[in-house]
């Protein structure tokens, strides 16, 4: 069986938003002492394998409704979960309405503690608003994987 360069780049961009998001997971866990954390890791683990399981079916059949089958199952998990929910609304709102001031009373509304830490760590921010920008490279390899 042999991968064709779209295969192997879906599959390398599912396992860079993984290990993005486990990073970011596990340094929050630390930092803010809330172990709950820690659960995507695990549970990120479970779908990245399960995701890859769905590809090397894909890849051996090459049958389009497993392509999407595939694009479906990864692009819950990887784009929609981690990208739309943890980056973007997660990490770039939460960024953007904190620092144009919007009210308090509001973003403590929207990211109610102690699920939610408003911005107060660099690294944490930061790497969370990249597992939007990793996300989005993934949806974008996707993209390609269907059409090839």
């Amino acid at each position: 069986m042999k991968f064709k360069k779209s295969q192997k780049n879906v599959a390398v961009t599912i396992l860079c938003v993984y290990l993005m998001t486990s990073i970011h997971h596990v340094y929050g866990a630390l930092l803010y002492e809330t172990p709950w954390r820690y659960h995507i890791a695990y549970q990120g683990f479970t779908w990245l394998i399960l995701s890859y399981l769905i590809l090397v079916v894909s890849v051996r059949w090459e049958r389009q409704f497993i392509k999407w089958i595939f694009v479906v199952f990864a692009g819950f998990f990887f784009v929609g979960a981690i990208g739309l929910y943890e980056g973007l609304y997660n990490h770039v709102l939460k960024n953007v309405l904190y620092y144009l001031n919007f009210d308090s009373d509001l973003l403590v509304a929207m990211y109610p503690p102690p699920k939610y830490e408003l911005p107060n760590d660099f690294l944490f921010e930061v790497s969370g608003i990249l597992t939007l920008v990793v996300s989005a490279w993934c949806l974008k390899t996707m993209i390609v994987y269907l059409k090839k």
